[in-house]
């Protein structure tokens, strides 16, 4: 089969769960080469222009892959479709878990922060309440986006022009690759977040509710120096480089990868160092009993922020090879 067939699968099999992908993959690829066969029996050597026609009219005959994929799934995706369902499961797996690390976080520093004396059960209890609070507005969030952007998307397998559906066409394929838009929606998505990262020595303590700590100044500390803040900037614009990239390819490679997880690393160790040589946060915000716990919390946030975005994109890779 040609690389049509193979685009047409992928769009497939890219909306199922990944233990039966390869199952079905050589189900739909076996059936696509038998119809094309039966409609060649007539011919002992048929041309290739007469073989690229034939498999066209198959995959035209089996429809939008959407529609098919919805075939093989054992549970219904009513709320979430089939179109956003892949990008969905992305963000339970790796944005739910970056909330609760950074609320965690933030909550530990202007718990400690607020506190003459650091209680460790008030402190457990902050934490819990504040961050399922945190994922329970993340999930839903995620949930209804992606809900009104399936509205928006479809509303079944074909275009509707002048009020006649019209029906799916092989020369959608290209358009509704799974993989591309994942790329690409996933590369949005880190470079809104790079964008939130890079404001953050401007945040206001009075933006949570803190600001009576240090008249509402930022959380980090002015006095830190302009080479710490240019450094962080500059590792933000590399790691932004790297999300740009995926944009406009809409394809990810193992050396873009390794790129963007070398520039990570980098900027794990550059704040770590800067968080265990200076004083990152608002001297205000920092008691002398609590200084060190916080600093402790900050460094382990970030490494397991790095870790686990390693760990999920070099596995979304491997998956969707």
């Amino acid at each position: 089969m040609s690389a049509l067939t193979d685009v047409y699968v992928d769009n497939v099999i890219g909306r199922l769960p990944e233990n039966s992908r390869g199952d079905i993959a050589a189900e739909i690829r076996a059936t696509i080469g038998d119809m094309v066969e039966h409609r060649l029996g007539s011919l002992d050597h048929p041309a290739q222009a007469q073989t690229a026609a034939a498999e066209r009219e198959v995959l035209e005959e089996l429809g939008d892959p959407v529609q098919l994929s919805l075939e093989y799934t054992n549970s219904p995706q009513h709320l979430i479709g089939p179109k956003s369902y892949p990008l969905f499961l992305w963000a339970m797996r790796w944005v739910i878990p970056l909330v609760a690390v950074i609320s965690v976080t933030a909550n530990a520093i202007t718990f400690i922060a607020t506190q003459d004396t650091v209680q460790i059960g008030a402190l457990i209890g902050q934490l819990v309440g504040n961050t399922v609070t945190a994922l329970l507005v993340t999930f839903a969030t995620i949930t209804i986006i992606l809900a009104l952007r399936d509205r928006g998307l479809s509303g079944g397998a074909g275009e509707t022009v002048n009020g006649t559906r019209k029906s799916w066409s092989v020369d959608q394929l290209r358009a509704t690759d799974v993989k591309a838009k994942q790329i690409r929606a996933e590369a949005i998505l880190g470079l809104i977040f790079i964008v939130l990262l890079a404001l953050v020595p401007f945040i206001p303590t009075s933006l949570f509710y803190v600001g009576h700590l240090n008249n509402g100044q930022p959380f980090i500390n002015p006095e830190l120096g302009s080479g710490w803040f240019l450094g962080y900037w500059g590792f933000l614009v590399l790691m932004a480089i790297v999300e740009v990239v995926k944009l406009v390819r809409s394809s990810t490679s193992p050396a873009v990868l390794l790129g963007g997880a070398v520039i990570d690393a980098a900027m794990a160790v550059f704040l770590t160092i800067a968080l265990l040589t200076q004083q990152v946060l608002h001297p205000e915000l920092t008691s002398a009993s609590g200084a060190d716990v916080q600093q402790t919390i900050t460094v382990v946030a970030i490494w397991v922020i790095v870790i686990w975005d390693q760990i999920s994109t070099w596995r979304t890779h491997r998956t969707s090879r």
